[in-house]
């Protein structure tokens, strides 16, 4: 590929360190990637923007918590206007895009906003129940209903609370450490309350408000923080928080809703979200997808287990797959020489592309959004590893674009070139 550099006069927030974006290759889709990279003072059309709780925000952080995509945390999230540019750049309209590491549904939701069908698969169970939540359609008596059901739990909560009710099931050592002892009955009520519902879609819905909820009410500084403080809690607020929590579902519902192209010019789009492992993609059909766009874990960065096994017991989610099969885990690369995680990094990469071959139409686009990372010292270049796991599975690079990126984890690994973040369009042959 030959190296262009791209157009200047983007302009960025001082809060934006990513400087310059260089591209390569052809020089259209060169062009969109790098576009969809620079997401300060993003323009579009008006987003509902639901702050949480009075926390005040950029306009940056405003548009990334727009509608649906403020409920519930989930760590490195692609960007919502990221994720809206390649969508709309590279996606025919009326396509179908796939996100074989959908997480919460970033992708998913622009894709509908943007009138496309959407697949999405992800290992981590609690990823896929938080993408169908977040994509799946409600009307206004569904969104009435959400709030009756999830005003009747904490009236329940209330009232165990006030009788000084006991658990209804017994916790372990893990929980009885993570939570006040006031807490974690509140939350032991609502959970019972929730998993109580009749109804699958509230009940699925309700579960997911509580843990979004959870690490908010327990002694962890963060999601993605293993250290805990002590948090000043009142008797009562838990329950409070969960209605909150609730009509914030069905407000941001509406908003989402509000975004839909009018089903007057043909069917409303729909999404589909399965429990899948994108090195394998058993659950979907050959060429079923006109474009893949998505974001793999980056290697040795983050452990999605480790985050979310709070979650997952709490709504009591199988999370053996994710155990055996999550990709690029910091618990699994951390024990790894920089030779050995390059190596173990273009394996599972290259499982994942020639799953994405399968699946992606013939001459169908495969967008990647990879960072570098590191491991023991030694840097994992994203772009190069990438294009050499496209590389095993028959995929064509045509275009790339990147930027940098703080490092957090490991600066000697960056000491000689900084830390990046590629956005790569491959082509199935």
């Amino acid at each position: 590929m030959t190296s262009r550099p791209h157009q200047a006069g983007i302009k960025r927030a001082l809060s934006h360190v990513g400087g310059s974006v260089d591209t390569e290759g052809d020089a259209g889709p060169a062009k969109s990637l790098a576009h969809a990279l620079d997401v300060t003072g993003a323009e579009g059309p008006e987003r509902h923007k639901l702050a949480d709780e009075a926390e005040e925000t950029s306009k940056e952080e405003e548009i990334d918590r727009a509608h649906v995509h403020g409920f519930h945390a989930y760590p490195a999230r692609m960007h919502p206007v990221t994720a809206a540019r390649l969508v709309t750049a590279f996606a025919p309209e009326g396509g179908v895009v796939l996100d074989p590491f959908c997480g919460s549904g970033t992708v998913l939701v622009e894709s509908l906003i943007a009138g496309r069908d959407a697949l999405g698969t992800d290992l981590n169970p609690l990823a896929v129940r938080l993408a169908r939540a977040k994509t799946a359609p409600r009307d206004e008596d569904a969104r009435r209903a959400l709030i009756s059901a999830a005003a009747s739990v904490r009236a329940i909560a209330d009232e165990r609370r006030k009788t000084r009710a006991g658990a209804t099931k017994r916790y372990d050592k893990e929980d009885a450490a993570m939570f006040d002892p006031h807490v974690l009955l509140e939350l032991d009520s609502l959970r019972a309350g929730s998993f109580a519902q009749t109804d699958p879609n509230l009940r699925a819905d309700l579960l997911l408000v509580l843990s979004a909820i959870l690490v908010k009410v327990s002694r962890r500084r963060s999601d993605t923080a293993t250290r805990t403080e002590q948090k000043r809690i009142a008797a009562g607020y838990t329950a409070k928080l969960f209605l909150r929590k609730a009509e914030d579902l069905a407000r941001r519902s509406a908003a989402f809703e509000a975004l839909l192209p009018s089903q007057v010019r043909g069917p409303r789009p729909r999404a589909r979200v399965r429990d899948d492992d994108a090195t394998r993609l058993s659950t979907l059909k050959d060429a079923c997808a006109d474009v893949i766009v998505t974001s793999p874990p980056y290697a040795a960065t983050y452990d999605y287990l480790t985050h979310h096994a709070m979650r997952l017991r709490w709504l009591e989610l199988d999370s053996k797959g994710l155990e055996d099969r999550e990709l690029g885990p910091r618990r699994r690369y951390n024990a790894m020489s920089g030779p050995e995680a390059e190596s173990a990094w273009v394996d599972e990469l290259s499982r994942f592309f020639s799953a994405a071959a399968r699946v992606v139409r013939p001459k169908g686009a495969v967008i990647v959004l990879i960072a570098d990372s590191s491991s023991n010292g030694h840097a994992l270049r994203g772009e190069v590893l990438a294009a050499a796991a496209a590389h095993e599975a028959g995929l064509r690079p045509l275009a790339r674009a990147s930027q940098q990126r703080p490092d957090f984890h490991d600066q000697r690994a960056f000491a000689s070139a900084p830390r990046r973040e590629h956005a790569l369009y491959f082509q199935r042959r």
